[in-house]
């Protein structure tokens, strides 16, 4: 898939507030309740002022008198045009104007003849061949749910060509109805009518027809989530504002991913189109955009009419224009269904891109790796992971010990590999968090064990922002070696989700910091030599205040370490009890009482990593693979649920995108960035929960005899369900959302 610059998306927003500019007025809810289910449905005058600002032209080249513009521009016009439910055809006619020519062209410019597109004979017409005619000049055949509101002519698709027919031809009939928004759609009926050959084809218009849909139906959703939020801020029940109840704050939250995940999917199919000549990938593009936007729009109609209760149920409720507008628009260019299986069927036929599959030759390029091309160092790395990284090792069900992965933590130090975010100066590679992310990227595709990371990502990167000379001396070379091996004390038995609360203390003593308490939850414990704590070391400040940060060897006295198994039987995580537990002073990183601030500044890229595509990509892989084994890949449900998660897993990917642009800009990730936490982990559920429904028997199986299958889907499924625990739960993250970044009310 192709992405659109900063710059092109910043030109593309300019567009399109500007599009909406035009339309407080005349977007207004009584206009379009005065337009609807009255032929012709929309305002001529404003259609014909419409042609004259040249969005008729849009995407007519410069040569012919056009403005030259893109699939993108054409859709953030359709995003406008939805927010303000302007039923205007002028999308259409932008989207087949560059079919004609002459005097024809110039009336269709300037809006004094309506050309209205006619494709479809039957529902659900997605990928079907034309029975319509066209011979000796004339035309014959149905041609069904017409945007004929006014239009004076039609472009008809037929089996031998396009024809340009007149309305007012003896051999035109139209019938018209009424959509739920009031609009109007007919059938037309062709008989020997009078047909002008029209060069061309249909198949581009309506791919960009359908993303420009796709665009309005991002509009309504905008506008309806907007409206939501406002009336969430003013309808009072049980004495509160109902925008302080937890449950709506999480139902909003959820309707804004949405949200952002058809905003990042619908721009990055509308810069496919504008890039790429390949027929499938162009398919692809679109039907990924279509089946995103429709569902995404169903869903937040139906919650924003639940959202406003009774009141949303009636007519003078503004929300339920924008619910109607989606429903007209949901099936127009095809269901979501039909879009899933066409990318599904593409997807199965494709080649593998050969920039991820072929080792690259590396002798021409910078000895710096954030210089190279990112498919290059993409290359250069799975290459080397291939030929290093175990093999007995790869997908393993569960989390690895120290012992499993010191061969591979080895052979990563030695290359210089450990610590790609770590500048070279403290034994790292120095790398961009964009060379980053790939590197992680190719490492989980490859199935790659974590080893013990919690020196190398968490650790190591707040001593460089923060401890002292000779901390980094001592710590930084240790990590890097594996002579340290590190876990992390950060919850306890009261203070999990709610870390703030933490009552393990540290009290200084003289020249000692004196700890007492207890953690838990610590992942791998047993295999660390030393631990990292946030203690408490002022009880009088507030919470998040007096918290301090401190380094301490796991064989001092006074140290005593638990294993807990988890749910797959496995000794994961540990208690670990502290009873007068003495350090030196200097164990202090940063000064006393902001080990909050230096821990919360690690968070927003730990979401970031949490929230990357390789784990579900990784596990929908090895869905594929066990479908393949059972011999159930080809069934009709299986495919139809694995096309959904494939999507599913396309969409995240987009998100995904807009996240690392952010990095690759060097701008701080906000608290919008749980939006991936969430969506990939539960995403990773869904995988898993599709493998252990395929697997019958096997999914009762601890480990799967390697003969009958290669995967073990219950050690997939039972690891699937803490991602939406650790590093903040999802109900957590939905808490951070609603307050931060949809600013619902608090409960006072």
């Amino acid at each position: 898939m192709s992405t659109l610059t900063y710059e092109h998306q910043q030109a593309i927003r300019m567009i399109r507030d500007s599009a909406i500019a035009v339309f407080p007025p005349r977007g207004s809810a009584a206009r379009v309740r005065e337009l609807r289910f009255r032929s012709p449905g929309h305002d001529p005058a404003i259609y014909r002022e419409m042609c004259a600002l040249g969005w008729s032209a849009l995407r007519l080249s410069e040569e012919a008198g056009g403005s030259g513009l893109g699939v993108a521009e054409l859709v953030a016009i359709g995003e406008a045009l939805g927010a303000a439910l302007a039923p205007e055809p002028i999308l259409a006619t932008a989207a087949i104007a560059p079919l004609f020519t002459g005097s024809v062209l110039a009336q269709v410019l300037k809006g004094q003849l309506l050309v209205a597109p006619a494709w479809a004979e039957t529902a659900n017409a997605l990928d079907t061949v034309p029975t319509t005619s066209f011979a000796k000049g004339r035309v014959n055949g149905v041609k069904r749910f017409v945007s004929a509101g006014g239009a004076q002519a039609f472009l008809v698709e037929a089996r031998e060509g396009l024809a340009l027919v007149r309305r007012d031809d003896p051999g035109v009939a139209v019938i018209e109805h009424f959509t739920q928004d009031g609009g109007v759609l007919a059938e037309v009926r062709l008989s020997d009518a009078t047909g002008t050959p029209i060069e061309g084809h249909l198949d581009a218009a309506l791919q960009e027809l359908t993303l420009a849909n796709a665009g309005m139906l991002l509009g309504t959703m905008e506008r309806m989530i907007e409206i939501t939020t406002e009336y969430l801020g003013t309808r009072r029940q049980f004495g509160q504002v109902i925008g302080t109840f937890q449950v709506l704050q999480h139902r909003m939250v959820d309707l804004r991913l949405q949200l952002d995940i058809s905003k990042a999917v619908l721009a990055q199919s509308a810069a496919t189109l504008d890039a790429e000549s390949d027929a499938a990938l162009r398919a692809m593009a679109v039907s990924q955009a279509a089946a995103r936007l429709s569902d995404a729009a169903m869903t937040v109609a139906r919650e924003a009419i639940q959202l406003h209760g009774a009141i949303g149920m009636t007519d003078e409720c503004d929300v339920g224009l924008y619910a109607r507008k989606a429903l007209s628009l949901y099936n127009r260019f095809g269901a979501a269904a039909q879009h899933r299986s066409r990318y599904l069927r593409l997807h199965r036929a494709a080649t593998p891109d050969a920039a991820r599959t072929e080792a690259a030759g590396t002798a021409a390029l910078p000895a710096d790796y954030n210089d190279w091309p990112d498919d290059a160092f993409r290359a250069h790395v799975k290459g080397w992971v291939e030929a290093n990284y175990p093999p007995e090792l790869r997908h393993p069900p569960e989390r690895l010990h120290r012992r499993d992965t010191k061969v591979w933590y080895d052979r990563l130090s030695a290359h210089g590999w450990l610590a790609p975010g770590w500048s070279p100066e403290h034994g790292g590679m120095g790398l961009t968090p964009a060379k980053q992310v790939i590197m992680q990227d190719v490492f989980a595709r490859h199935g790659c064990g974590r080893f013990s990371d919690h020196g190398v990502n968490q650790l190591g990167p707040l001593i460089i922002n923060y401890g002292t000379p000779a901390q980094k001396a001592f710590f930084l070379p240790k990590i890097i070696t594996g002579e340290h091996i590190w876990c992390q004390g950060y919850s306890e038995p009261n203070a999990g989700s709610d870390l703030a609360s933490l009552r393990t203390e540290a009290v200084l003593d003289g020249d000692q910091w004196v700890i007492n308490g207890q953690k838990i939850w610590t992942t791998l414990a047993t295999d660390a030599n030393w631990i990292y704590l946030l203690v408490r070391t002022d009880k009088a400040a507030k919470k998040q205040a007096g918290i301090s940060f401190l380094l301490v060897p796991m064989d001092t006295p006074g140290i005593t370490v638990r294993p807990i198994l988890t749910l797959g039987m496995h000794p994961e995580f540990c208690e670990v009890y502290f009873d007068d537990v003495r350090v030196p002073r200097d164990s202090l990183v940063g000064e006393v009482n902001q080990g909050w601030q230096m821990a919360k500044a690690l968070l927003g890229f730990e979401r970031l990593f949490v929230g990357s595509p390789p784990q579900s990509a990784n596990t929908l892989a090895q869905l594929d693979t066990l479908a393949r084994e059972l011999g159930v890949h080809d069934d009709p449900l299986f495919a139809q649920r694995y096309g959904q998660l494939l999507l599913d897993l396309r969409d995240h990917e987009a998100l995904y995108e807009i996240y690392v642009d952010k990095v690759r800009r060097g701008e701080d990730l906000g608290p919008d960035v749980s939006l991936l936490k969430i969506h990939q982990t539960e995403l990773y559920k869904r995988i898993t929960q599709a493998a252990i429904d395929v697997s019958g028997e096997y999914a009762a199986l601890r480990q799967c005899p390697p003969g009958d299958t290669s995967v073990t889907p219950a050690a997939m499924w039972l690891q699937s369900l803490v991602t939406t625990i650790y590093g903040g739960t999802s109900e957590i993250q939905r808490n951070i959302l609603s307050k931060h970044v949809l600013h619902l009310p608090e409960a006072k």
